[in-house]
């Protein structure tokens, strides 16, 4: 407690010298409270937020900054309402294990988009936002529960829709530095224009020792140094058309030391990702094409013989949609292909699926205060010759109520499925094999809430059960190999919140730029294991806290993120970043600092007692940046 105190005193000196900086370039609140946010995610087209039926928050790049985050994966789980899991310092891939961030305490539900389209790999549903800087995207929607309706596959608890950077109507050059501890760099170079957006960034993270441990089989694991370098083009060559690029490239080490000393295996690792889709987008017709291209290759350098790792994801497809007024209500058809394929050259080779649907999506307005939408989508799912095909049909139901100018009360239902992964399927080893048999996890979601907005406090609160069968689990009961089946029922049950208070709004003195916001949720997830006992499958509780003072001039923010009853016997945690931006000379100088008490956090692992290895990963210790940024 001693601790909190401490730093809230010292964000309150912080303060005070910005005040005389307000009086002249303070940012408007009220403005911002009565803003209206505008999400494509909710119904494929432009709706006002508060006017949908669906929970989805909308978070700008200015907003992830100032969260002090080094990633966009590392921005999003401190914003709040997710569960964050990691095999590495800042969210960096080991090996086929990635950073995720699960929904309600469900894993492997989200579904990741960049401009509403996939970019999730088929072989183990990875999508690396860890190689994503956020200076290179626009903002990012969160919309939470089933949205398989338009969206179709693994959209089971939520959809992540990342939306690249914005051409601008004003030429600008954007430079940006930052250093820090442990050898840390982020420097990144930007240009905006009407037709064209190019976006570069080069970060590095210094070698780092234990970020995982095993207990029970006594070896930790080491990193060597890391580079990341990313790239991003936004082209805007006539009105309405847009081609977008998103290129990144990781190269690391990870070495494997015995506690009895001695390196036990070296490995190089090197990751390219890459990006890109062309885009007709107007008010009432959208059509897409995309590309999304992974590889990781890992080279054991300590076991010469042993042959390179080259693992391959890749998808491609297209989409269209179009809006009309039929009759009395507003009508959104469309259909969508993708192509998913992998090529794993040491687990299973070459494989892909083929998902083509239709789907279409009604909304009605009664008495100017209720909206009723009701949309149905009809998923085909074609695998390669080693596979099994199957379809779904995925109705949705939703209701908006305006009770009021500042009051919406909302709910919803749809039916989501997940896949199997091509891992699920294929995969096999020594130890583990895939079961070509998997059916894909089914469900249903349910949800209620309300959304309230005014001057001074903005609510988004929203009651939720999700239902779904199947579950894809290991079976242990036959020995080794290990293989998937489809095991028993999963769900939760609980609260999600997001708020932002602004105590001083409309008030002529200084205190008017503070706000206070809080995100989170509280669940109750369960999960039958292959015996059909139940267990707890996520976190139950996670919420961010955070004070922040915004002008023109100043900007200070403190975040509290919090995580306790987790699964595995997994360590609570509640961390504290803090992040400034300060008006100097022609640009802004940032100081960050994350993890300011230091505290130990356990962002994986299985501490369980019925493990046969008990083992952590290890988030990031306190991290002290400072930067410098100007715009030409």
């Amino acid at each position: 407690m001693k601790k909190f105190v401490g730093v809230f005193v010292v964000l309150t000196l912080l303060i005070l010298p910005g005040f005389s900086l307000a009086k002249e370039d303070a940012r408007d609140k009220e403005s911002k409270v009565t803003l209206e946010t505008i999400t494509v995610t909710a119904e494929k087209f432009p709706v006002l937020e508060r006017e949908s039926s669906r929970f989805v928050t909308v978070i700008s790049a200015e907003e992830l900054k100032e969260t002090s985050a080094n990633n966009l994966v590392d921005a999003l789980k401190r914003k709040g309402g997710f569960a964050y899991k990691a095999y590495g310092p800042l969210g960096l891939s080991h090996g086929g294990m990635n950073s995720k961030l699960s929904v309600r305490g469900i894993y492997d539900g989200e579904l990741v988009l960049i401009n509403g389209v996939p970019i999730q790999g088929p072989a183990g549903h990875g999508y690396d936002l860890d190689m994503i800087p956020i200076d290179q995207i626009e903002r990012v929607e969160i919309l939470k529960g089933a949205a398989s309706t338009l969206y179709g596959a693994d959209a089971m608890t939520g959809v992540i829709n990342i939306i690249t950077k914005k051409n601008v109507a004003e030429p600008s050059v954007k430079i940006y530095t930052e250093m820090g501890d442990y050898e840390y760099h982020n420097h990144g170079l930007s240009f905006l224009s009407p037709k064209l957006n190019i976006g570069l960034n080069y970060s590095h993270l210094g070698s780092i020792e234990e970020i995982s441990r095993s207990f029970t089989k006594k070896y930790r694991y080491d990193t060597d140094d890391t580079n990341k370098y990313s790239m991003n083009l936004n082209a805007k060559p006539f009105e309405d058309f847009y081609i977008d690029y998103m290129g990144s490239y990781n190269e690391t080490g990870y070495k494997k030391i015995k506690d009895s000393g001695g390196l036990s295996t070296g490995t190089d690792q090197y990751h390219y990702k890459h990006f890109a889709n062309i885009r007709y987008e107007n008010a009432s017709l959208r059509l897409k094409t995309f590309y999304s291209y992974n590889e990781m290759q890992r080279d054991e350098y300590t076991n010469p013989s042993k042959p390179e790792d080259n693992n391959k994801n890749y998808n491609y497809g297209f989409e269209g949609g179009y809006k009309f007024n039929f009759l009395t209500s507003e009508l959104n058809i469309g259909a969508d292909y993708v192509y998913r394929g992998a090529d794993y050259n040491n687990q299973y080779g070459k494989h892909h699926r083929n998902d083509y649907a239709a789907f279409f999506q009604i909304k009605k307005d009664f008495f100017d205060r209720l909206a009723i939408t009701l949309g149905a989508r009809e998923q085909f799912v074609k695998a390669d010759s080693n596979g099994k095909d199957y379809d779904r049909f995925l109705p949705s139901l939703g209701l908006n109520f305006k009770a009021a100018d500042t009051l919406n009360f909302f709910a919803n239902t749809g039916k989501a499925f997940r896949s199997p992964t091509f891992n699920n399927l294929y995969y096999s080893g020594s130890f583990l094999v895939g079961n070509s048999d998997l059916d894909p996890e089914e469900g249903w979601t349910y949800e209620v809430g309300i959304k309230f907005d005014n001057d001074f406090f903005r609510l988004r609160l929203a009651g939720f059960y999700m239902d779904y069968r199947d579950k894809i689990e290991i079976d242990r009961s036959h020995g080794y190999p290990l293989t998937y089946f489809n095991a028993g029922d999963y769900e939760t049950v609980g609260i999600e919140w997001d708020a932002s208070i602004y105590p001083f709004a409309g008030q002529s003195n200084l205190l008017r730029n503070l706000s206070l916001d809080t995100a989170g949720y509280w669940a109750d997830p369960e999960a039958e294991d292959t015996s059909g006992e139940q267990y707890q499958a996520g976190p139950k509780f996670q919420t961010s806290l955070g004070i922040s003072y915004l002008t023109e001039k100043i900007t200070l923010n403190l975040l509290a993120n919090i995580l306790i009853s987790r699964e595995r016997g997994l360590d609570d945690y509640a961390t504290v970043d803090f992040y400034s931006k300060y008006r100097l000379f022609r640009g802004y100088l940032t100081i960050g600092v994350d993890n300011i008490f230091n505290e130990e956090i356990h962002i994986s692992g299985d501490m369980s007692s019925d493990s046969t290895n008990n083992y952590v990963y290890y988030g990031f210790d306190r991290l002290f940046k400072l930067g410098y940024e100007i715009t030409f």
